[in-house]
């Protein structure tokens, strides 16, 4: 790739980070604005749960991209932690436990069994051998020990200091306002400093995506989704795996606190914390671990998941607007999807044979819905 060929990378959350990074790593000049700072929105009011399997209800396209993304997580943050200079993302590869309370979901869950991958159905006894505090009562579920986890803040670190290291241009508090046009193609945007321009334009701006491509006749029907979590802390350790049950999941972080998470409310942009998903959330979590009945409250968060209609990131270079690539959508599974939308969107903005058909994830299924 040419040197100098650039990009402007509109959203600066683990998308549009990821994005960037994996740019100047093929030699494309890049800028990355954000409307705040970087990574301050979904990207670390997440989990860092990398679950390709725990979280696919049914097999096709996404559960393939995912299961990819997840492939390529290990050396995609170990080489992040090359370049930063050795911050850590805090990768921890302990696996996952998803255990069904009822009979109904254990129903649901054994219907997985047909096509799921990595995985193993383990009665109560086998889950609690591998996790003794588990409550009794749980009537078994699935061992997942290639769905790994990463701390969301600590992978902002690392990502961020990958970008300085990298010679990114780097605009925080630079809210883009509209996208600009030149002999027939998207060229740049418009933003409160003022024009900025590239051969390449990626909007990668989460939930606020669909304000910036509507104008070209690009339609993206997303919708923030609230998602609400906790976290506590215990004198000492209850679990080494992440545990996961229907409506909550835990997750061990090496300072010694517990995430639990998550709620999903569509509240348009409202971001703040209720006591009574904050309540719910921490009986559900007492539930399965019953340690956590008196474990220390740290502190509670909410962010804004960018959720499509029809359950699938938007991915590709819509044809109504060349020179625009778009790469937003991808809901509860930002941090799972970075690595393998980095690349794929390398791949686009540079020319290549894209690794993966993005014919189910592209921007343009919304007009052929629409024709149909």
């Amino acid at each position: 790739m040419n040197s100098t060929t650039s990009a402007i990378i509109i959203g600066g959350g683990i998308i549009g980070c990821a994005i960037a990074s994996e740019l100047l790593r093929a030699g494309v000049r890049c800028t990355l604005i954000d409307k705040g700072a970087l990574l301050q929105e979904a990207s670390t009011a997440a989990a860092g749960m990398l679950g390709a399997q725990v979280e696919i209800h049914h097999p096709g396209h996404f559960y393939e991209l995912c299961r990819w993304s997840q492939q390529l997580y290990r050396e995609w943050t170990e080489q992040l932690q090359r370049i930063s200079g050795g911050v850590s993302p805090q990768y921890i590869n302990e696996g996952i436990l998803r255990t069904a309370w009822d009979e109904e979901d254990e129903r649901e869950l054994r219907s997985r069994l047909g096509w799921i991958q990595d995985a193993e159905w383990l009665e109560a006894d086998g889950l609690r051998a591998l996790e003794p505090a588990m409550a009794a009562g749980i009537r078994g579920g699935f061992h997942f020990p290639n769905d790994h986890q990463v701390h969301p803040v600590h992978l902002a670190k690392t990502l961020q200091a990958a970008l300085y290291k990298q010679g990114c241009t780097i605009r925080e508090w630079t809210p883009a306002f509209g996208l600009i046009e030149r002999g027939g193609r998207i060229a740049g945007v418009r933003t409160s400093e003022g024009e900025l321009l590239a051969d390449h334009v990626i909007v990668s701006a989460g939930a606020w995506s669909p304000a910036l491509t509507a104008p070209w006749g690009i339609e993206l029907p997303m919708f923030p989704v609230k998602g609400q979590c906790i976290s506590v802390r215990t004198d000492a350790p209850v679990t080494r795996k992440t545990v996961f049950t229907k409506g909550c999941y835990i997750i061990p972080k090496q300072d010694g606190t517990y995430l639990i998470g998550a709620t999903q409310e569509e509240a348009g942009f409202d971001k703040r914390c209720h006591v009574s998903a904050v309540s719910a959330l921490h009986a559900k979590a007492a539930k399965l671990l019953p340690q956590l009945a008196q474990a220390e409250f740290v502190g509670t968060w909410a962010g804004l998941r960018p959720g499509t209609r029809d359950g699938l990131p938007f991915l590709g270079a819509p044809s109504k607007a060349p020179g625009l690539i778009v790469a937003t959508g991808q809901f509860r599974n930002g941090i799972l999807l970075a690595p393998a939308t980095a690349k794929l969107v390398m791949q686009l903005v540079t020319g290549s044979r894209t690794e993966l058909d993005l014919t189910p994830f592209h921007p343009d299924r919304v007009l052929a819905a629409a024709v149909d």
